[in-house]
């Protein structure tokens, strides 16, 4: 289990953080992800395993203030 801004999530196994937010948000905003209170920069995704445990915090900018 893994929280998700705060929701618990099962995962089955270790997966990466790119897929974490393609299953979770929409494609069609930018994100601001922490994982255990560490920022991710977008070219790390891919590279960041989530494990059980792990707490993800992501907000997504709105344009229109």
């Amino acid at each position: 289990m893994i929280f998700i801004n705060g929701v618990k999530t099962q995962i089955k196994n270790d997966i990466n953080l790119e897929k974490i937010l393609k299953t979770n948000f929409s494609d069609s905003y930018s994100y601001a992800v922490a994982v255990n209170n560490e920022f991710v920069p977008k070219s790390k995704y891919k590279n960041t395993i989530i494990v059980k445990g792990d707490i993800i915090e992501v907000v997504s900018a709105h344009p229109g203030g």
